[in-house]
């Protein structure tokens, strides 16, 4: 990627899509990745509107790839090809692959516990558009951009909290949730209840169509309740969506990962809150 950015002249050969293209990166999320990873390492800069532009550093480490793919080399002079860029993250030259690992990248993954994820930086990461395939156009079909959601008995009325033998009054108070969409202000909070999905599709039960890096199947919401103090626990699970489920910059990865208060929840480019009202 770098290689072929410094050998470029116009704002149209650094669009995303035509870079991607460049450097056969078909698969969304690798490339996604990719460019994550180049911003983090400080060799690539994101100028907006899909612009991806070389820093220093690496039209430098550009310069130097395109040099040593010239010259022949072992493949253990080019895996040992290894340097510090501010003192921080390792970047490997292998070939013209650039990997980079932040130094703290395995402590800040188990001290994210209980959830099984990786760290990513919302605002740098750079969403992946889905193929066509994957995208519903209906820009001729909706009336209005806002999401929707399906009626379903617990949205219009609070559920019936029964009282469990042995529990005191007041330890099973139970919990609403509700999802602000953080970068939508137009919109009403939505409600949500357990078995959720949230999507593009018609048949999700949470439709947010106004984003295209939203799959058809995004999410899927479920609410679990402690066995002993019966409380309410809300968890999100992704449904193998081609930009991934977010939480709190931590991508969900296997299995479900919890919602606190405050969670702020990210599925293509919008941004949810987690909102708890206790009743």
């Amino acid at each position: 990627m770098l290689t072929y950015l410094v050998g470029t002249k116009t704002a149209i050969e650094r669009h995303k899509r035509n870079i991607q293209d460049a450097c056969h990166l078909t698969d969304g999320r690798r490339a996604n990745r990719a460019f994550t990873d180049l911003i983090d390492a400080g060799l690539v800069v994101n100028s907006g509107e899909g612009i991806f532009d070389l820093t220093q550093n690496g039209i430098t480490m550009a310069q130097k790839l395109e040099k040593d793919n010239a010259t022949p080399q072992s493949v253990t002079n080019i895996t040992n090809n290894i340097e510090k860029i501010d003192g921080n993250s390792t970047v490997s030259v292998v070939g013209v692959d650039i990997l980079t690992t932040p130094p703290s990248y395995k402590h800040m993954v188990e001290a994210s516990k209980p959830a099984t994820g990786k760290l990513t930086s919302s605002r740098s990461r750079t969403h992946v558009a889905k193929e066509e395939s994957d995208i519903e156009r209906t820009l001729d079909q909706t009336p209005s951009s806002l999401p929707s959601f399906k009626e379903h008995p617990l949205r219009n009325g609070l559920p019936e909290v029964r009282s469990s033998k042995g529990v005191k009054q007041g330890r099973n108070t139970s919990i609403r949730y509700m999802l602000a969409i953080d970068t939508q202000k137009d919109a009403l909070p939505i409600p949500v209840v357990s078995g959720d999905t949230l999507g593009r599709s018609k048949k999700a039960t949470i439709m947010l169509r106004q984003d295209e890096f939203i799959s058809n199947r995004h999410c899927r919401f479920e609410v679990l309740r402690d066995k002993a103090t019966h409380r309410p626990t809300l968890f999100v699970e992704d449904l193998s969506s081609r930009n991934g489920t977010y939480v709190d910059d931590l991508e969900v990865l296997d299995g479900k990962m919890q919602l606190y208060h405050g969670s702020r929840l990210q599925v293509g480019n919008t941004v949810l809150i987690v909102v708890e009202i206790p009743y």
